[in-house]
This record gives C-alpha cells, structure tokens and sequence, in this order.
C-alpha cells in the first residue's frame, strides 16, 4: 500500500477546504445580504406606513367633499406628504392616484414623467384588484422587468382628489447590489485562499525538508557512520528529535566500542587457558614433565577457568537475548539472602573474611524472582569477599515502595576512573576476574524490574545495592 507524505496527508485535505471556502462565503453572503435588504425594504416600509397612515386617517373628511376649495385641502395633504418624504432616509418611495387613477403625487412634473411607466404598472394592478386589495407588501414585477415591494392603502373617505396611496421600494436595485457584492467577495475570499495556500506550503516544506535530512542522516547511522548531526533546526520538535538522533548515534558509537572490546576481552581470556591447556598437553604427550601430575592439575584448573569463563557467558547470552521476562512473584528475603551465604561461606573461610548479616524485619518481601535474586547476592558476595579486608556486611531496609539489599566491604573501594563502566560487559576493574559478573548481576536485576548500584561509602569500601519492589 503506498503511503502518503505528510505534505500530502496535511496540504490535500486544507486545500479542499480552503477550495470550498470562496463559493460557500459567496452564497452564505448572498443569502445574508439578501435577506437582509429584503428586511430593510420591508421595514423601509413599515416606518413609511406608521407615518402615512396616520395622517390619511385623521384627515376630517369635510376637508377632501367637493367643493370650490377642495383642491386647497388637498393640496395640505399632500403638502405634509412632501415634508414627511423630504425628511425621511430609506429607498421607500410613493405615488398617490386620484379616483379617476391620474398621479397627484409626486408633485414634481419632472419626477413624475420619470415614473409615468411604473404608475402605469401599478395603475393596472390596482384596477385588476381593486376588489381584493388590503393591506401587506406584495412583490410586483413592472414592464420593464424590475421588482418591487409594494403597499398599496385606499383613502379612509370618498374623494375626487386621492383615492389609493401606493408606497413601494425597489428590490432589483438590492439583487443587483447583492451580486456585485457577492463577487466582490468571492474575489477577496479566493485571494486570501490562495496566500494561506502560498503560507501553507512554505510552513509544511519547513518541516518536511528538514525531516528528509533526518531521514537520510538515519541510513547513515544504519549503515554505521556515527557522526552527529548538524546544524540545529529552528523548530523545537525537530531539534528534539536531531538531539535525540545524536545521543543514539553516540550510545550506538559507545555500544560499537563496548561489543569490539568485549570480543577482544573474551578472545584473549579464552586465548590464554588455551594455550596453557595445548602447551601442558603437548608437554606430557612429549614426555617433557619429570611429574605429570603437575601439569594435568595445571590443565585441570585451567580447564575449570575456561568452563567457568564460558558458562559466564552463556549465561549473560541467554538473559539480555530473552524477550521473555521471568514470571516473577512475592520472595521471602531472608531465605534467599542465607542460602547465599552458605554458598559464599567456603568461599569466604577460605580468603578469612567475615561475614554479618544485620538485623531486619525477616518477614519481608520482594517481588522478584527466587533465582536471579541468588545469582546477583551470590555474584556480589563473592566480589566483596575478593576486595574486602576483614568484614563484608549485607543489609536489609525499606525505601518507600522499594527493599533494598547492600552489600559493602571494608577494602579499598572502586576507583572513580571504573565507578562510570563497572557494569559494563568485560570491563575488568583492579583486580577483576572476567568482567561479566557485574553485567550479568544487573542484566537479572532489570529483568525483576529493579536497579542494581555501585557506590564507595564514605567510610571506605564498596557499597552495590539492590532495589525491587516491596512484594
């Protein structure tokens, strides 16, 4: 299945909303607008009808009866009319028709020729409807193809001189507005989409450039070239993980180093009983030793240094090559800390070291396994008796959640030149044997999810302690 770029999986589906984003601003503009100036119409209207209105109705309707100065009373009304018009804001406009339908209203005869087609529109409306028309706006379109908002009112009395008030407000005039405006913005709109596309790219080019380098710099490390990485990146990220890159490369380089000098350690050490065994064996086969014996018990010991030597390593093999982790349970301390010292206590008569268990609450439990705990007491026993001078001391105590077991010694302690590599695989300190007991003393430790350390006390001597978890 091939796999998307991060400039695809981030740029691909922001370009499609952003690609949506103009004709959705478009319409939603359009219908807003739209809506809105229909609102505006309407309510252009409606102010028009609370002040017009009024007026038609409080008209005494003496002033508008036939007689020789009805043309004067007329006149007065349409005169209020006019002021109100002159003074009023809005698109809302009107034309008044006298009974026998000819405009008096506009009183202005250049302002109402201009209109002259649209009073004829509305002439021919009211006189088709002139039984059913009520008040309410009604949408009306004219000759010449432009719609309006309409209010058409009939005059509350009988008169010759105004008989029906038409108020209307264009609505073409707004459609027309409204799409010059709905391009306007879908122009802005696409404009903007494409500098936050221009943005877009250049921010995610800023990181997927940086992270091929990285990329390429990682084959390197796999095809063993350890060299850091530079320079450093702006992005916090990705120096993070440069920073990162750079601490593998160098544990890598220092695991390089480590596996070149374990081999050569484990070489030479194998080398050397080797050779002793092949020379004392040639040396009796040859008949060259006045006393064979000597040299078999020569061949013997050598023979148990290098069996001791390989099961060392067997067993360092066998526990940091196993995936599995032991299954581990509640151990009784005390039981596994004396059958060690009984294992040690040959060992320990024989270099004259004494060893003391100080007192503890022996109902205390680790949660461990019963054999690795053995192998790391016994492994670090048998290195206290070697450097201790008199005493080796093994202690019990309780750290919050954790139990630790220590062992110290009264010799010399570790140099703080071998304290940094002292579990190191055949790092061999002064006076070492192998070089693995140490690693494989830790290698059980991590695998009972616990810690093993190595510290000088400040009265002299080494201190390893063991932690687990209280079981």
């Amino acid at each position: 299945m091939k796999k998307q770029t991060i400039f695809c999986r981030i740029l691909l589906p922001t370009m499609a909303a952003l690609l949506l984003l103009p004709p959705l601003s478009c319409l939603i503009f359009q219908h807003a607008a739209e809506k809105y100036a229909y609102e505006e119409a309407i309510h252009d209207l409606d102010r028009l009808q609370q002040n017009i209105l009024p007026l038609m109705q409080n008209i005494d309707p003496g002033e508008f009866a036939p007689s020789p100065d009805t043309a004067g009373s007329a006149g007065n009304f349409l005169f209020q009319i006019s002021s109100y018009m002159r003074k009023t804001a809005g698109n809302a406009k009107l034309i008044i028709f006298e009974s026998r339908m000819r405009v008096i209203y506009p009183r202005d005869e250049l302002e109402r020729e201009m209109i002259t087609p649209l009073a004829a529109d509305f002439k021919q409306y009211i006189l088709e409807n002139k039984a059913s028309l009520a008040n309410g706006s009604t949408e009306l379109k004219s000759s010449d193809g432009q719609a309006y908002l309409v209010n058409i009112y009939t005059m509350p009395m009988e008169s010759a001189q105004a008989k029906y008030v038409v108020a209307y407000s264009p609505v073409s005039k707004i459609g027309s507005w409204v799409r010059d405006a709905s391009i306007l913005v879908l122009i802005i709109s696409s404009v903007f989409v494409l500098l936050v596309f221009v943005v877009l790219w250049l921010a995610i080019r800023s990181i997927t450039h940086p992270l091929h380098k990285l990329c390429r710099e990682a084959e390197q490390i796999g095809n063993g070239s350890f060299s850091e990485i530079e320079p450093s990146f702006q992005l916090k990220e990705l120096e993070d993980l440069r920073l990162s890159m750079n601490q593998m490369s160098r544990q890598l380089l220092h695991s390089e180093e480590v596996q070149r000098d374990f081999f050569q350690n484990v070489s030479h050490e194998l080398r050397n009983p080797l050779m002793s065994i092949s020379g004392y064996a040639q040396g009796i086969e040859q008949e060259r030793f006045a006393s064979p014996k000597d040299a078999a018990r020569t061949i013997l010991t050598e023979s148990k240094r290098l069996t001791e030597l390989v099961n060392s390593l067997l067993t360092l093999s066998r526990m940091e090559g196993d995936p599995n982790s032991p299954v581990l349970n509640s151990v009784t301390v005390i039981d596994s800390i004396e059958e060690c010292l009984d294992r040690i206590n040959g060992l320990a008569l024989k270099k004259e070291i004494a060893v003391s268990l100080l007192p503890f609450d022996e109902t205390i439990c680790a949660f461990g396994d019963e054999e690795l705990i053995c192998r790391v007491l016994e492994n670090l026993l048998t290195n206290a008796i070697r450097y201790a001078k008199t005493v080796v001391t093994v202690s019990v105590t309780v750290e919050k959640e954790l139990l630790c077991i220590s062992v110290s010694d009264n010799g010399e302690g570790i140099s703080e030149k071998d304290l940094p590599h002292i579990f190191e695989r055949c790092y061999k300190g002064r006076g070492g044997n192998f070089g693995i007991g140490l690693a494989i003393a830790r290698s059980a430790a991590q695998k009972m999810g616990g810690t093993l350390n190595a510290a000088n006390a400040p009265s002299g001597g080494a201190v390893f302690t063991l932690r687990l978890k209280k079981g």
